[in-house]
């Protein structure tokens, strides 16, 4: 193995851990988002603040941002691990980039009363990436649609995709690791679920 491969092989599985515990994170801000949502509206005691609830927001952000990221270095060191050994690099989720990109230039934009930003007029071909997202922008938002584009489950698909392509470069532990936790989070979800028409009782 050359020097060369050797690197794009550790990049490979670092990149892909990452993606494993980048979902984990963005998952359960996911839950909390939504837990803390409906919390709020019952404008209790115990609910969560405005200000709570702006946090989450900016903290999910991030978090998907981050997941979005990782899943695009993932994908970009396979590829070169691929070039390394001589092999056709797999085709490039054309989604993953147009989204990896826009947020990269997203400091670039102009945003539109509603949270919504577009490429500004006087940057040329630096705005093209929003250019290319649905509406010509991307929604400042978080909870439905991820970035205008997809769906925040689609994104965790599509990077758990290209993990279990090359999961015999990672360490097994790691992938039962994470599917043991996604199947322990979806029983807690159906628990939450059953559980938040009832709030705590106060001093409980």
């Amino acid at each position: 193995m050359s020097e060369a491969e050797e690197y794009a092989l550790m990049f490979v599985r670092s990149w892909g851990e990452a993606v494993l515990r980048q979902a984990e994170r963005a998952r359960a801000m996911r839950k909390k988002f939504a837990v803390d949502d409906r919390n709020y509206e019952r404008m209790e005691d115990w609910s969560p603040s405005e200000a709570d609830l702006e946090r989450n927001f900016r903290t999910l952000w991030a978090e998907e941002h981050t997941l979005v990221w990782s899943a695009y270095q993932l994908e970009r060191w396979r590829a070169r691990l691929h070039r390394e050994r001589g092999q056709e690099a797999p085709s490039q989720d054309k989604v993953l980039a147009t989204v990896r990109n826009a947020l990269e230039h997203l400091d670039e934009a102009e945003f539109e009363e509603g949270g919504f930003a577009v490429a500004r007029a006087d940057r040329g071909n630096s705005g093209r990436s929003l250019r290319e997202l649905p509406g010509g922008g991307l929604p400042i938002e978080v909870g439905g649609v991820l970035f205008g584009l997809i769906a925040p489950e689609e994104v965790e698909a599509r990077a758990l995709k290209i993990v279990s392509t090359i999961e015999d470069e990672l360490e097994r532990d790691a992938i039962e690791w994470y599917m043991e936790m996604k199947r322990e989070e979806e029983r807690e979800m159906r628990a939450i679920s059953r559980q938040i028409s009832s709030p705590p009782e106060l001093g409980a």
